[in-house]
């Protein structure tokens, strides 16, 4: 049988260790994972932006063409199938 019981004294350096350790790669994450995410978040707001804009672009030039050459712009783009789907 193990009767080897630490003293007070190492178990408390014992758990400063482990904090330390855990700080530390907690705090390696933080700025590995900050750049990572820095990157992604960039990358999906130009996508979304982009995405945004041309659909609003659309819409505009449909509006705009539909009130002054009364041409449907999404039934020329998309076909009349478009619409018996919904």
């Amino acid at each position: 049988m193990n009767t080897y019981h630490p003293s007070q004294s190492s178990n408390i350096w014992m758990i400063a260790i482990k904090l330390l350790i855990l700080i530390l790669g907690l705090y390696v994450s933080a700025v590995v994972l900050g750049k990572v995410f820095t990157w992604l978040f960039a990358i999906t707001f130009f996508l979304i932006h982009l995405i945004v804009i041309v659909a609003a672009s659309f819409l505009v030039l449909h509006l705009l063409l539909k009130l002054l050459f009364k041409v449907d712009l999404i039934k020329q783009v998309f076909g009349r199938q478009i619409f018996k789907h919904f």
